[in-house]
């Protein structure tokens, strides 16, 4: 079982530069990839995309990286024609001006157009650092979440627990309550032969009654969904949709068992499952 939930911080120095990176996953219905990068990694966006939509089945991701302090000097292209163009301007403008201002030349390097650099490009090595962290991060963010779901999946059992105990319960009650119903429906049987009702209809409208008061199919059905929630859990790979539909049915059973039976024990007993389904559901939210 994996939660949703992570987080993973890394910074670390390529030859070229330091960079840092830090991965946020938060709950979501499906898997959604929030990617922030410098401009000089926009090339690798897409494979970074497929890296993460391969390494996380559900959830919300933010990625961000950071570039910074970068450690070699970008190449540098004087443009000299145009710097001599720039002079021999300024040095008319001067003359006619007749001002005895010199034209420096770090005014010059300052115009438009002198001083080109060229774009930053990320080399292999730089590269290969930056996947490494990329990886490393994620690796810190999974095991973050496999850790939180085992911690969940510990909550989960125990709640599992707690409503297999109260369908024990409810099943040793629901035998006194069929019990008292039989003796309660043959008391007013007896009086109503007595008086020459119909004993046929009768009957039969007392095992339609009876019938009607029978929870033991609901319990069957519950415990059978226990079981399988519990194979589900152990089952791996994507299980929180699965686990969630199926405390709809849990909660469908109690909810029949509720409504079917008169005995106030029975009552206190699913009130306490119900809330024990809510925990579970809750949980299943943030499990992938």
């Amino acid at each position: 079982m994996e939660s949703m939930t992570g987080y993973a911080f890394l910074e670390k120095n390529t030859e070229q530069f330091s960079f840092s990176i830090e991965l946020k996953s938060l709950n979501s219905k499906y898997l959604e990839c929030f990617i922030n990068l410098p401009r000089i990694l926009r090339n690798e966006e897409n494979e970074i995309d497929g890296i993460l939509k391969k390494r996380f089945g559900r959830g919300k991701l933010e990625l961000n990286i950071e570039v910074y302090d970068w450690f070699s000097t970008k190449p540098v292209n004087l443009n000299r024609d145009l710097l001599r163009k720039y002079y021999r301007e300024l040095q008319a403008l001067s003359r006619e001006l007749k001002t005895q201002q010199e034209v420096s030349l770090d005014r010059l390097l300052v115009l438009e157009g002198v001083v080109m650099r060229e774009k930053s490009t990320l080399s292999a090595r730089s590269r290969t650092d930056l996947y490494q962290g990329l990886n490393k991060v994620i690796d810190t963010a999974v095991k973050m979440r496999k850790k939180e779901g085992a911690g969940t999946g510990k909550d989960i059992q125990a709640s599992l627990g707690a409503i297999k105990a109260n369908a024990a319960k409810i099943k040793a009650l629901s035998g006194g309550v069929s019990k008292a119903l039989y003796l309660k429906l043959k008391s007013k049987i007896e009086a109503l032969a007595a008086s020459g009702v119909d004993e046929h209809r009768l009957y039969t409208e007392v095992a339609i009654l009876a019938d009607k008061q029978d929870i033991n199919e609901e319990l069957v059905r519950l415990g059978e969904h226990l079981v399988r929630f519990r194979q589900i859990m152990v089952s791996g790979g994507q299980m929180g949709k699965q686990l969630d539909f199926l405390c709809q049915e849990i909660f469908r059973e109690v909810n029949t068992i509720a409504s079917k039976s008169n005995s106030s024990e029975i009552s206190h007993l699913v009130v306490d499952t119900k809330t024990q389904i809510d925990k579970i559901r809750e949980q299943c939210r943030n499990v992938v």
